[in-house]
């Protein structure tokens, strides 16, 4: 297969399809859009354009599957310009692993819009322009382009969360504009300086300009470092930098905010893992960025927990998580960095949780999505029965009851779904040191969130639920809905069974082959032990956060005042504190 693909285009061709299939996808949903207007044709360029953009670069990861197996990649320049103007690229293990995961989750998340909306050719057009941008942020190996094609996810973000119409979704849109603007204008900022200082804009290139500079550069590299790996970590939604993200993510659409949590905010933290590996210094930017992923898996947590609306619980849960994955991935990057090779055991377990959260996580918000829907509800304390609900309303199986199920144990870590073969993992390669401990402890509250949220679909009292079916406004089960449930439920359970053997795979691509990821041991005592213990705790937890403590101290938490002084705050703390962190460290 690859000899007959490679005659038909080169490599270098094939490596740019998952950019370029998205952009011609999204043409043809603008055609029906812009000339057909309405009818059976239009939603046939709608459709074929997401399945050009969505469906169709999963033939050239499969053409390119080989290729990256074998430690090779693809490097190349956009249109064959010199190297000092053009754009340069490069199709690896990590940018297949990357878009692998974008595409995974954002197919099933437009499936599921056809049913539940926004739904349109509009709304498909700006849909698949993030997930182009996402492709060409996984492969750019140029900071200016970096910069573009981080300011095209934005753009289109901003978009897709107002596309809900909903109360406070254009407000929500436009703190993350205002927000996210103002910190693109210091990764600009840090792209200028690394440009003074070099006259180049290609990592490689900057990387070795600076080698040969006096102290590497001095602090104009050094802040110009912290300004891009600050703003970045403001996409990411490290804390203290996430105070963005529960609203933007709990007033989009069920299907945007799937996309939104799974893939896109985890793309620009792996594309930055480039930059930071060939810049002197970025191995204490990510050090600085493990600590504060440990702190934010806890932090976020805390704060979910306390939370009644059911999908803002789910948008804290998302910080939590990637705490989770920053945590791991900012030990790799530093070791790395020194050379050390167990950084891609690290790398490795950062990126299966990120795989593994966006299928549970994207799972979480289209179910409990279509639940809170069905019942008009989203208060965790009120809504009861919302299986019966959604009996009512057309579901003849309990699709979405068990969908839920699958997601909530998988995020809980319990076996044998992929939630606990990535925590598993991420387990094994932090033990020993003191993020451990903290991730061990967010477990704990992410047991008793799921506890607390899984009470909607319990039984109602006398009838409640029932009554509330009742008086529904028409709410329908769409098949498209059901089958992406379907779909992604699927995708937890077999990604779980075969955990051990794909983390070996995802080590094998991040390292080029260089690096043989250990044996994953799963059910042996001690871990077994472990997540027995981490569930109890979870239940005696949740028990302790229904007294009337808890629920004032909740409260508390809920009800803490926030707004764009506290965003723009935060962003001058991480900032000031990453330029002290590695200047500290590079000049002591």
């Amino acid at each position: 297969m690859t000899g007959i693909a490679e005659s038909i285009m080169s490599p270098s061709d094939w490596a740019m399809m998952p950019v370029a299939l998205p952009l011609l996808g999204a043409a043809l949903s603008l055609l029906a859009k812009a000339f057909i207007k309405k009818g059976p044709w239009a939603s046939l360029f709608e459709y074929l354009g997401a399945f050009v953009g969505l469906a169709l670069p999963w033939l050239a990861l499969a053409v390119l599957a080989p290729l990256v197996l074998s430690g090779g990649s693809v490097q190349a320049i956009i249109g064959s310009w010199s190297p000092l103007v053009g754009i340069s690229f490069r199709f690896d293990g990590l940018t297949w692993l990357v878009d692998m995961l974008g595409f995974s989750v954002a197919g099933m998340a437009w499936l599921y819009s056809v049913g539940a909306g926004p739904k349109g050719p509009a709304f498909t057009t700006i849909y698949l322009i993030p997930a182009s941008a996402l492709a060409a942020t996984a492969a750019t190996t140029d900071l200016f382009n970096l910069f573009v094609c981080l300011e095209v996810l934005g753009m289109a973000s901003y978009v897709l969360v107002t596309s809900s119409e909903k109360p406070g979704a254009f407000l929500a849109a436009f703190s993350y504009l205002m927000v996210s603007a103002a910190a693109m204008v210091f990764f600009l900022l840090g792209v200028y300086g690394l440009y003074r200082l070099t006259g180049t804009l290609s990592y490689s290139s900057i990387a070795a300009a600076l080698a040969l500079l006096p102290d590497g550069g001095g602090y104009t590299a050094v802040v110009s470092l912290a300004c891009i790996s600050a703003a970045v970590a403001l996409r990411v939604a490290v804390m203290p930098l996430y105070g963005w993200l529960p609203d933007a993510h709990a007033l989009a659409p069920h299907a945007v905010s799937a996309v939104l949590s799974g893939v896109l905010i985890k793309t620009p933290l792996f594309a930055l893992s480039r930059f930071l590996l060939a810049m002197p210094g970025g191995g204490m930017a990510g050090q600085l960025f493990g600590y504060a992923g440990a702190i934010t898996a806890l932090g976020g947590v805390i704060i979910a927990l306390s939370q009644k609306d059911a999908k803002r619980l789910l948008a804290y849960h998302s910080i939590s998580q990637i705490g989770y994955v920053v945590s791991a991935w900012g030990a790799g990057v530093s070791a790395l960095s020194r050379g050390e090779a167990v950084g891609y055991a690290l790398l490795s377990a950062a990126f299966l949780h990120a795989f593994y959260h966006a299928l549970f996580k994207g799972l979480l918000f289209l179910t409990v999505g279509t639940a809170t829907d069905a019942a008009a509800e989203r208060d965790v304390y009120v809504l009861r029965g919302a299986g019966a609900i959604l009996k009512k309303s057309g579901e003849r199986l309990p699709f979405t009851l068990l969908s839920f199920a699958v997601g909530a144990l998988s995020i809980s870590a319990l076996p044998p779904f992929n939630g606990f073969v990535s925590k598993a993992a991420l387990s094994y390669v932090l033990k020993g040191r003191w993020e451990y401990i903290f991730l061990f402890i967010a477990g704990i509250g992410t047991t008793a969130s799921f506890i607390k949220l899984a009470g909607i679909f319990a039984p109602p009292k006398r009838g409640a639920g029932i009554a509330a079916a009742s008086s529904l406004p028409g709410y329908t089960a769409k098949k498209t809905v059901m089958t992406a449930q379907a779909v992604l439920a699927l995708a937890c359970v077999a990604s779980g069974l075969a955990g051990p053997w794909f983390y070996r795979f995802v080590g094998r691509l991040l390292s080029g082959g260089h690096y043989s990821i250990g044996v994953l041991r799963l059910y042996d005592l001690d871990s077994l032990l472990k997540t027995g213990g981490i569930v109890l705790a979870g239940y005696v937890l949740y028990k302790l956060a229904l007294t009337g403590i808890g629920k004032r101290i909740a409260a508390r938490i809920r009800e803490r005042p926030r707004g764009f002084h506290g965003l723009f705050a935060a962003f001058s703390l991480g900032l000031g504190g990453l330029t002290l962190w590695i200047s500290f460290f590079r000049f002591q």
